[in-house]
């Protein structure tokens, strides 16, 4: 791989059109919670945790409300069949599927 021009990489997911929203924020006040509320109601998504912890509470957080949602961590996988939402560790996340909401948590982490 030609590390010196990442402009090329991932050209299909480049023609995608995207709306990006950067919410930023002391903490507690509700910056997750927003975008986990607007995960909820996209037809798929994806929400990216720094911790697995993370990732759990948010599986149980969407299974408890309905919503069929996989679970992907470096401990553990739960796929439910017929799934439309995952929670997952960054480093987990497929990046080859289309999601109509992706939630990346600590934005920072983009970098690592």
């Amino acid at each position: 791989t030609d590390l010196t021009k990442p402009h090329e990489w991932y050209p299909y997911a480049r023609l995608d059109k995207r709306k990006i929203i950067f919410h930023a924020g002391p903490t507690n006040s509700g910056k997750t919670y927003h975008a986990l509320q607007r995960l909820k109601q996209a037809k798929k998504g994806m929400y990216l945790a720094p911790l697995r912890l993370l990732a759990a509470e948010v599986y149980e957080n969407l299974t408890s409300e309905g919503i069929y949602t996989n679970l992907v961590t470096g401990q553990e996988a739960r796929e439910v069949p017929f799934s439309t939402h995952v929670a997952c560790t960054v480093e987990l996340a497929d990046i080859n599927r289309d999601y109509d909401v992706v939630v990346l948590d600590e934005i920072q982490m983009l970098c690592d």
